[in-house]
């Protein structure tokens, strides 16, 4: 194999590679029109699989626990650094949950309880069994808080509050709040009180309906990253409502260590805490979107046994806020485990232990993140130095060998195997391993597949400038709007990728020396042009630093570096059988296998008399 297709090779599988990538994580096709809903399916089974597929029903209310409609809907306002909190006494749940240090895309506040959802609460509603046959919501019931007072609290303050849902005169319903100042997270208590004859069935269930809002522009977008965990012993489990009108559901048997369903950058979740379930459900479906797109919501549910016969306490944690990785990771359990930060086998773990670490190290000093991820692309520059370093002279001496290997193609221009063979030779002679440059390219992927998650699913960089029209790093940077969708580049160019295009064209002039390969120089960086054209701007911008350092180094090497001797490459060439050694050896016994073949093939001469 020669130089020119060893290289063409590696690009191109470079090019798969990111190209797959990218096919991978790009925002999903817009869905199909929602199916007909089944109606052959027993509705009963239908509300056990998956409450947010049932269609409405008729209200069915138990005897035993009446709705009070008459009663005039109490509220109490909490506020905190983080949060500003509107608890009703309609189902004695969270109404209001606005988030004060985020916004929507088009900067208005950021509620996490979608009120506009028919039926649905803003946290965890104790569902059962009544005596007479009946299922009941807590949702559905009317409390009375003992302290009606609205609070705000400090970073350091804390409040707990109850509500009360009175059955008769020896039976009620007691839900419990505790809140801090700096956390996101709603401590929910529910003590139940002379219930002996009026629960059946071994189990209650701990359900969370809240449908979580979309918050970016674009549905499809936020899509791709909403989906709903449930975190076993054994792992964490998912499911993707991907598809409208399809929906999803999944039951586990045993202890889960929490539930929760996020979208782009928010995230709800449950954590058991007493007693501890037997059981998981987590279900969901899709709903078309205004903007051509779709939205997902999900159920999420635990089952946990009736110990004392309608006199149980049962305990829970509910978090709703943003996907802080540092806050995530530092909870018990840790919920950073629903954050997608690449495949878990190799691009994960770059992302956990090096590329949030670092990332947040030079944020606590570098305000801007643009910055942050210049110095960043200065840090990865270094490490993989020793990589490009091998990569610079392997191309180095390259280009001293490029007279000799045209001259060889020259001389054996009619016999290709033969000049594959002598260039192998060649190779060896001089010490010269022609795919030697490929390898940091391909070492470089993982890091950048690790950005790329990085950046698309971490919450600190959502609506971070860096100047000019690059005003948020977390979404590609649209510098030219088109009216109508372009074939592979979409709605709109981006400016960071021009730039980097540009800055691999102009690498490719100063490494390429093949006249064969020229074409390739400029029609490498087309095709990156387009492939990197809707990344999130961060992307983008790390690359055309990193390609920047990447020219620096090739101007400082021309400029200091002197030209390299093939007398001195000759002598200082490895003696031992490496690759290409290797591969010389593998060329000759082929080369020796076809040339006994053909000659076993040919008639046998007869001999002269």
């Amino acid at each position: 194999m020669n130089s020119s297709r060893s290289t063409t090779i590696a690009i191109a599988l470079i090019v798969v590679i990111v190209f797959g990538w990218l096919i991978l994580n790009q925002p999903k096709q817009k869905p199909q029109a929602p199916k007909p809903a089944p109606t052959a399916l027993d509705s009963s089974k239908i509300e056990a699989v998956s409450p947010t597929v049932a269609a409405p029903k008729p209200a069915e209310h138990s005897s035993v626990f009446p709705v009070d409609s008459s009663t005039a809907n109490q509220n109490i306002h909490i506020e905190t650094p983080l949060v500003t909190a509107i608890i009703s006494s309609k189902g004695g749940n969270n109404s209001s949950w606005i988030l004060k240090n985020y916004k929507t895309f088009d900067k208005k506040p950021l509620d996490l309880v979608d009120q506009s959802r028919n039926g649905k609460s803003g946290d965890v509603n104790l569902r059962f069994v009544a005596s007479d046959g009946k299922s009941v919501s807590t949702k559905d019931l009317v409390f009375h808080f003992t302290d009606s007072i609205s609070h705000q609290l400090g970073e350091k303050d804390s409040i707990t509050f109850s509500a009360i849902c009175k059955i008769d005169s020896g039976a009620s319903i007691i839900k419990t709040f505790t809140l801090r100042g700096n956390d996101y997270t709603i401590g929910i208590s529910y003590h139940l009180v002379g219930l002996q004859t009026k629960v059946s069935g071994y189990k209650y269930g701990l359900v969370v309906d809240n449908a979580l809002p979309y918050t970016e522009a674009s549905s499809n977008n936020e899509s791709t990253t909403a989906k709903a965990f449930a975190g076993m012993k054994t792992g964490v489990e998912e499911i993707d409502a991907s598809k409208v009108g399809e929906p999803v559901h999944k039951s586990f048997n045993g202890d889960p260590e929490f539930v929760a369903s996020r979208t782009q950058y928010f995230l709800q979740a449950m954590i058991p805490v007493s007693p501890r379930p037997v059981g998981t459900d987590i279900s969901g479906i899709a709903h078309p979107a205004p903007d051509g797109g779709h939205t997902e919501e999900y159920n999420l549910s635990v089952s946990v046994p009736i110990t004392s016969a309608g006199n149980d306490s049962i305990s829970t944690r509910y978090y709703l806020g943003p996907l802080e990785y540092k806050r995530l990771s530092h909870m018990e359990p840790s919920l950073d485990r629903t954050m997608d930060f690449g495949w878990s086998f190799l691009v994960r773990p770059i992302s956990t232990y090096l590329m949030m670490p670092l990332f947040m190290f030079l944020h606590s000093f570098i305000f801007n993140w643009g910055l942050v991820i210049i110095v960043f692309s200065i840090a990865v520059k270094l490490i993989t130095y020793p990589f490009s370093k091998g990569q610079m002279n392997s191309m180095r001496k390259m280009q001293a060998l490029q007279p000799k290997i045209t001259q060889i193609k020259e001389d054996y221009k009619d016999d290709q195997k033969k000049q594959q063979e002598e260039t192998f030779k060649m190779y060896r002679t001089y010490g010269v391993n022609p795919a030697g440059g490929c390898l940091p390219l391909l070492l470089q992927m993982p890091i950048l597949f690790s950005l790329y998650a990085v950046l698309r699913n971490v919450i600190e960089l959502r609506q971070a400038p860096f100047f000019s029209w690059i005003q948020d790093l977390s979404v590609p940077d649209g510098l030219f709007k088109f009216s109508t969708s372009i074939p592979i580049i979409g709605n709109q160019l981006s400016g960071l990728t021009l730039l980097m295009g540009i800055t691999m064209v102009v690498q490719s002039a100063l490494t390429t020396t093949d006249p064969r390969q020229k074409k390739m120089a400029y029609i490498m960086p087309i095709m990156f042009t387009f492939l990197f054209n809707n990344p999130p701007a961060g992307v983008a911008l790390y690359y055309f630093m990193f390609n920047i350092f990447g020219i620096a180094q090739q101007f400082y090497n021309k400029k200091f570096l002197p030209p390299l001797d093939l007398e001195q490459m000759k002598a200082t060439a490895s003696t031992k059988k490496g690759f290409m050694s290797r591969m010389q050896d593998l060329e000759k016994n082929a080369r020796a296998t076809r040339q006994g073949n053909m000659a076993g093939q040919l008639p046998a001469k007869k001999k002269k008399k």
